[in-house]
């Protein structure tokens, strides 16, 4: 890979593992504040100089005052109130590695989601990559346990290393929880990613604003210093690039939320958050357009049972997921994701390839201890079907398929991604069928007659219509951990 996408991705990896939102239930909580006045936060106004001395850490009173100061500043910006106080708690890095709240188990629809995505193959595990990526860099995350807390993760908890990017962040959440709540109600993890693009992406966008005013407006304490080492960590670039969307692309969503409709259209956005990715890379199709339901005939044998107690499961990709997926095999160029769409994002999710998506779904069959899947998309017209499907195509192809027909393509044994695939393109549905032998394609999902296009070879699409459609795209559960 080449050292720039490398250092890119490190610096991204580290903003990914600062922090977290932990959205849980306790009746034990901090207490109100009274003061109403915008600005100020028991006793510390926004523009005050503090004492602090950040050289060995800081200690109860330095960190009591940072923060405060950080809450009053956050205030002045948002044009909200924080309604009580946010306690900040110190713990162990072995204390929150033997309790980690980020964990989570990965069953088979996680595995056949990022098997359809050519993300996570036979060699490796959706648990194994998740734990990998999430290693051991986390600095600290924000909870709703007793009533709202921020907890810092250090190596020395009784000298504290404040990253005053990671705090604000954190704060923010706080602010939110306080206001909106942190926490909804989502069916498909990019419905779930479409809400922590207004999650995160606002804890980004305040933490990038209050950065640009520290010494310029406003004395801040010093940024910590190092980091660096995220970049060494061995990961799945291709997982991560999906799950940062909300951090990368999210700030700059909120950015044109903000100058359309003011603070008050980012507030309202609460009530009716976006619910894909598609929405976060380009806000024009917010709120009206999140993308169609797809709903997939089940045409199985008795054979093969699908997943789910009360019927199918369905997950979705969505339009950043299947990005990190052409991106992380080549098909999409690398360099692309370095040109950021907008003032405010981190990286460049939009391309030809997946620019055109209009929803996508995927389901989950077994037959004892087999497992397949059935992939499909919709797109806006035929065309941006036709060249998906051929971006998919080339996708199969650069993971050893072999086509046996125009439609049907063969994995052989040994390789990540071993078994059979049929890929047709009818109109502006794509259906690609994953089956562990070619016979049993049918089997899992058999072929409705007439189809009036299939796919016969890949095709490339330019870096110059990348950088063209990037341009004009700037205008316009879970796996996600809410960051900074």
């Amino acid at each position: 890979m080449n050292t720039r996408i490398v250092a890119a991705i490190g610096v991204g990896l580290l903003l990914l593992l600062a922090g977290c939102t932990v959205p849980t239930v306790d009746d034990e909580g901090p207490q109100p504040l009274d003061d109403g006045e915008l600005g100020h936060v028991d006793g510390y106004e926004y523009d005050d100089s503090i004492d602090v001395d950040t050289s060995d850490g800081l200690d109860e009173g330095e960190l009591e005052a940072v923060t405060k100061r950080a809450m009053a500043r956050i205030e002045q910006d948002r044009r909200l109130n924080f309604e009580q106080a946010v306690p900040v708690e110190v713990i162990s890095r072995e204390e929150f590695q033997s309790g980690s709240a980020t964990e989570r188990s990965y069953d088979a629809l996680d595995k056949q989601l990022w098997r359809a995505a050519f993300v996570v193959g036979d060699d490796s595990s959706v648990d194994e990559e998740f734990s990998a990526l999430y290693g051991s860099s986390v600095q600290g995350y924000y909870t709703s346990a007793r009533g709202g807390q921020i907890v810092l993760v250090a190596d020395d908890p009784d000298a504290v290393e404040v990253d005053r990017g990671t705090l604000v962040h954190e704060l923010t959440h706080a602010l939110q929880d306080q206001h909106f709540g942190i926490n909804r109600d989502t069916a498909t993890r990019d419905e779930r990613l479409g809400w922590l693009g207004l999650l995160e992406g606002e804890g980004n966008y305040i933490m990038d604003r209050y950065e640009e005013r520290c010494g310029t407006e406003w004395e801040c304490i010093d940024p910590v210093e190092g980091g660096s080492g995220a970049s060494q960590q061995s990961f799945n670039e291709g997982l991560y690039l999906s799950i940062f969307h909300p951090y990368s692309d999210g700030p700059q969503f909120v950015h044109e939320l903000q100058e359309r409709e003011g603070w008050e259209g980012v507030n309202a956005a609460y009530e009716d958050h976006p619910t894909s990715t598609a929405q976060i890379i380009d806000p024009d199709r917010y709120p009206d357009d999140p993308g169609t339901d797809v709903d997939i005939a089940d045409r199985s044998t008795d054979a093969w049972e699908p997943v789910g107690e009360d019927g199918p499961r369905s997950e979705m990709l969505g339009e950043a997921g299947l990005f990190a997926a052409f991106w992380y095999n080549g098909v999409i160029d690398q360099q692309q994701i370095t040109s950021a769409s907008g003032e405010y994002a981190r990286y460049n999710y939009a391309h030809p390839l997946t620019n055109g998506w209009d929803g996508d779904s995927i389901v989950v069959y077994e037959d004892g201890d087999e497992q397949a899947h059935v992939f499909e998309s919709e797109w806006e017209t035929e065309s941006d079907a036709e060249e998906f499907a051929s971006g998919y195509a080339e996708l199969l192809t650069g993971n050893a398929a072999e086509p046996i027909d125009n439609r049907t393509y063969q994995v052989d044994e040994g390789e990540s991604f071993a078994g059979a695939y049929r890929l047709v393109q009818n109109g502006t549905t794509v259906t690609i069928v994953y089956a562990p032998t070619v016979e049993a394609l049918d089997e899992v999902h058999a072929i409705e007659e007439p189809v009036t296009a299939s796919v016969a070879t890949p095709s490339t699409v330019s870096a110059t219509d990348s950088d063209q459609t990037a341009a004009a795209a700037s205008t316009g559960s879970s796996d996600g951990i809410a960051t900074h």
